[in-house]
């Protein structure tokens, strides 16, 4: 059998920059106990930015722990029996292993004798002296991060939008920062969070991770209070920032309203597969459904086949083609062919918005954002009346019967003021069509191909279309089966 040799256990729990200087200095003072006691025969085990309280495996320690069950080490120095240690559970399966295999440990600061009951005395002191420095050192944390966030200074170095100008000052990225307020201004107009993301991904604008931007990923940093200057911890906004926000707080919280909003969960898919789902109303008499898209096989006759829900059809014998329909989810008694439906849609919008009239949409739009306006800074206040509310339950101010009634009060009012500030943003669609001149007709058809639901958006400002049914022993032309039914102009 081999000679058994010494184990040298080195541990740092944080590495920031990869250095390994606090493992080179305990490497150094551990050789020198070695040499004092004659262990030639040495092996390191090294566990760098490695924690010895998280439930994460340190996969050195475990190595050594089996070199031990194996017979292969006969002693153990570390630096201090907290860089072993700093769980009384894992001190006690060490003891037991220490037993077994007649093992020795020794650290810098002095010998364990783990074969006698004072040597086991002290080293379990050691660990429990250990345990209570670090939950003092995380209350610590705990507390001094709680007054950073209160003093609104940044707990982050490096974030989508900004530039590090030294010290704890962060400036706009000239480059990225206007991105992010077009991002802001496009949710507010209606765009989906792919739109969004495809804005990012085509200026080049990728993520800190290098990493192209996906919906889920939009969704979390649209909801980042960081960009609107506010300081948040631990899930909760506790004031102003010392950096300056990318968008204003009135701007950032109707977004939120937005992604907020019934069916618009964060990383769900919120572009429709087809683009009128849900924009079609069924015009059959008692039915107050909506059309949704399917495919349908196309026979030579006309008459279409019945495929699986949610499966694109293979033709079959005496099918020649597939098509899309748009079919009440209801009453399955009203349907119109996509590309008809589709392609008559997008110029009775693009007609609508073209004509002079259309223009005071835009004076509406003028009133509304004084209007939007106010409601923003009614919601600011009264979020501001919520953090002051959990402060004062904090501090015993307020029973926590006061507090939730108080909370439900500001709550309600916070809610009717959010659905009056969805209807007010509705009309922020129409930025950027010129409305009454044939450029809109143009405009139109490029938000259907390349911002459906954008488009979905303007077409809900115009209009509420409505398919007609066939009707029995008659052929409706299906021009006349699309009724727009035109919003009237404030």
């Amino acid at each position: 059998m081999s000679p058994r040799k010494t184990a040298i256990y080195l541990r740092q729990s944080l590495d920031r920059d990869q250095n390994r200087l606090a493992i080179t200095r305990q490497r150094e003072d551990c050789q020198k106990l070695c040499q004092q006691r004659g262990w030639a025969d040495v092996v390191e085990y090294v566990d760098n930015s490695v924690s010895a309280t998280s439930k994460k495996p340190r996969p050195a320690y475990q190595e050594m722990l089996a070199d031990i069950r194996d017979g292969k080490i006969s002693a153990v120095v570390a630096w201090d029996a907290d860089r072993l240690h700093r769980v009384p559970r894992e001190l006690e399966d060490f003891i037991d292993l220490a037993d077994q295999h007649k093992l020795s440990l020794a650290t810098v600061g002095g010998d364990f004798d783990l074969s006698t009951p004072t040597g086991r005395g002290n080293a379990r002191m050691k660990g429990v002296f250990a345990r209570m420095e670090m939950e003092q050192k995380g209350v610590r944390q705990r507390r001094a991060a709680q007054q950073k966030a209160e003093r609104g200074m940044p707990q982050w170095r490096r974030a989508f939008g900004y530039r590090d100008a030294g010290g704890h000052v962060r400036d706009p990225d000239p480059a990225t920062a206007p991105l992010v307020r077009q991002a802001y201004a496009a949710m507010l107009a209606g765009a989906s969070l792919s739109e969004v993301a495809r804005l990012f991904n085509e200026a080049g604008a990728y993520g800190l991770n290098g990493k192209p931007w996906t919906e889920s990923t939009v969704s979390l940093f649209l909801r980042a209070p960081r960009n609107a200057g506010l300081r948040a911890h631990r899930g909760e906004i506790v004031g102003k920032a010392t950096w300056p926000g990318l968008v204003s707080e009135s701007v950032w919280r109707a977004t939120q309203a937005v992604l907020n909003a019934p069916g618009r969960a964060p990383g769900r898919k919120s572009v429709r597969k087809h683009l009128l789902t849900g924009v079609l109303r069924c015009g059959k008499e008692g039915c107050d459904g909506y059309l949704a898209g399917r495919w349908v096989m196309q026979k030579t006759g006309g008459k279409p086949g019945r495929p699986k829900a949610g499966h694109r059809p293979e033709p079959r014998d005496g099918q020649v083609s597939h098509v899309i329909t748009y079919t009440c989810k209801t009453c399955r008694g009203v349907s119109i062919r996509a590309d008809f439906a589709e392609k008559l849609l997008c110029g009775l919008v693009g007609d609508r918005l073209a004509k002079p009239d259309a223009v005071d949409l835009l004076k509406a739009k003028a009133n509304d954002e004084k209007q939007a306006e106010k409601i923003r800074d009614e919601i600011s206040g009264l979020y501001g009346e919520l953090d002051t509310i959990g402060r004062e339950r904090g501090e015993g101010l307020l029973t926590g019967q006061q507090a939730k009634i108080a909370t439900e009060i500001i709550q309600a009012k916070i809610t009717e003021l959010e659905r009056r500030e969805q209807d007010q943003e509705r009309l922020r669609v129409l930025e950027g069509i010129p409305l009454g001149t044939p450029q809109a007709t143009e405009k139109v058809d490029e938000l259907r191909r390349t911002a459906p639901d954008r488009f979905r958006a303007v077409v809900a400002v115009v209009m509420i279309p409505t398919v007609l049914p066939v009707g029995k022993g008659s052929k409706v032309p299906i021009p006349d089966r699309l009724v727009p039914n035109y919003i009237a102009t404030p």
